[in-house]
């Protein structure tokens, strides 16, 4: 057990030494890029922090985490939850947002076809050349996993906007708005494995 532990901390002390990243783990198993809206979004960080919630990140070639332009993200959290009340969890937080973030607005739309919640909404953090805006839209999906798992998918489209391209990019959101609900709603959303 001491030799394991000694081998596990060396790799990765090398890989931080080296500059190598550990390869992120698809956890979906969905192969990729995925594409949306006309644009490749390759997996870029994965997390599995607790036994019942994953979400894992897909970012265009030459994105980070800390600083991308656009991002498609899929969590999953998995048991017995109501769609409605998932949605209802989100508004309630976007809700309370706004009493220190001016900016926060949102508009949940239903599929009475399929059942699906959609959400977008903006959000900001922080003042002039510090700032973030940021554009998202969520689809909340009833889980239809093949081991049997259930729950709740949601796909998630997100833009950002730093600095003093705040203002421009929310001008621009309002243009291009419809047109990322109605990308969402079409999404043909890929087949999750747990």
């Amino acid at each position: 057990m001491k030799i394991l532990t000694a081998f596990s901390l060396i790799t990765l002390l090398t890989a931080f030494a080296t500059g190598d990243k550990p390869p992120v783990k698809d956890y979906f198993q969905v192969p990729g890029p995925l594409a949306f809206n006309n644009e490749a979004f390759r997996l870029s960080w994965s997390a599995h922090p607790s036994a019942t919630y994953y979400k894992q990140e897909y970012l265009p070639a030459g994105q980070t985490t800390n600083k991308y332009n656009s991002m498609v993200m899929l969590e999953v959290a998995t048991g017995n939850f109501v769609l409605a009340d998932v949605v209802k969890q989100k508004t309630n937080e976007l809700d309370n947002r706004k009493r220190t973030d001016p900016t926060t607005n949102y508009a949940v739309i239903k599929n009475p076809t399929t059942g699906d919640h959609l959400i977008d909404f903006v959000v900001s953090q922080g003042t002039g050349a510090a700032s973030i805006v940021e554009y998202n839209v969520y689809r909340y999906i009833t889980l239809k996993e093949t081991s049997g798992a259930k729950g709740v998918l949601l796909v998630g489209f997100s833009k950002r906007a730093y600095g003093n391209a705040g203002t421009a990019f929310l001008e621009q959101i309002k243009k291009d708005r419809p047109g990322y609900i109605t990308a969402m709603a079409n999404y043909k959303v890929p087949e999750v494995k747990l």
